[in-house]
């Protein structure tokens, strides 16, 4: 029993902010993932409204669910044995990331590519010393549209610099779009080449003031009296005082962790889970009659937001926004 409540109004607001950033360069909103678990068709159509022509997808999954826009969109990963390749590759909206010489060799000739120089990163890419000959190949085979390299430590000047060095020897006399930034760099460093790649930023965390887009909620389905001394949960690990349980159908089937300490927010107030969160369902408790049947609960939104429950979790918002349905 989740309600999930996706805020366009605040994705308009952290929107104009990430402009204010960019001081005017071009963005590509990042809707990897299903838009970072926040829905890619409902994300994308606002933002287009807003003016965003160029998007960042991770799969033929997410294309799928915007192939209709008439917009641009960079397909970072996909399967080079999958065989409808051939024909997303003549799809006027798609783009493919030439990501390494397995890609080359893959992709049908005349496909729209950006290649992707690995600077740092160590993940996809083309390794600096490889590129000239790989774009010269690639010429003869593709549609370069652009070429790009990824900050893995954008909080790290230094190491970045060195990145943008590598980038601007290769590429500075290439007819070609060239990108770098992602959000923690285009706060760090400003607008930089022709586009930021944006993501987080959009969803509501990395600067202070932005506001959360997605909020999940539940209701209390059982409250029960308990007594001192009664354990709750596998092992037994919460044991009760005098006072009331809350049960809450959500667990890690849902993409909770099985975490100590995680808390959620009922009628104004944080409670912590009572015992281990089990795979459909989680415990919460009370001295007091705080709480009853059917009160609503706040799993992640204003009052409890993505980087309060990574500290928690131990991770990153990223992966709070991606894992929570």
């Amino acid at each position: 029993m989740i309600e999930r409540e996706i805020d366009l109004k605040g994705l308009e607001y952290n929107l104009g902010k990430v402009f204010e950033l960019s001081k005017g360069q071009d963005i590509m909103a990042v809707v990897k993932a299903n838009a970072y678990g926040h829905g890619i068709r409902e994300i994308s159509m606002k933002l287009y409204g807003m003016g965003i022509r160029e998007f960042l997808i991770s799969s033929t999954k997410d294309y799928s669910a915007v192939s209709d826009f008439p917009a641009k969109f960079l397909l970072l990963y996909y399967d080079p044995f999958d065989e409808s390749i051939k024909e997303l590759s003549e799809r006027k909206n798609l783009i493919f990331n030439l990501y390494g010489w397995e890609a080359l060799e893959v992709l049908p000739k005349g496909t729209k590519v950006h290649i992707e120089i690995d600077t740092g990163m160590n993940r996809t890419g083309v390794k600096p010393e490889e590129f000239l000959d790989f774009y010269k190949k690639a010429r003869e085979r593709f549609r370069v549209e652009g070429v790009f390299t990824h900050f893995p430590k954008a909080y790290d000047p230094e190491f970045s610099r060195k990145q943008i060095e590598i980038f601007e020897d290769l590429t500075r006399d290439l007819p070609l779009r060239r990108h770098v930034n992602n959000s923690l760099g285009l706060i760090n460093f400003g607008p930089i080449y022709d586009l930021s790649r944006v993501g987080i930023l959009l969803y509501g965390y990395g600067l202070e003031g932005l506001k959360p887009v997605k909020k999940l909620y539940s209701k209390i389905i059982q409250v029960k009296r308990v007594k001192k001394g009664e354990r709750v949960s596998y092992d037994g690990k919460f044991v009760c005082d005098d006072g009331f349980l809350g049960v809450v159908p959500v667990g890690y089937a849902h993409g909770l962790r099985r975490v100590e300490n995680f808390e959620v927010f009922i009628n104004g107030k944080f409670y912590k889970v009572a015992g281990w969160i089990t795979m459909d369902a989680f415990m919460v408790f009370s001295k007091e009659e705080s709480f009853k049947f059917g009160d609503r609960v706040e799993i992640l939104g204003e009052n409890n937001p993505a980087d309060k429950i990574a500290k928690i979790w131990g991770t990153i918002p990223y992966e709070v926004l991606t894992s929570l349905i």
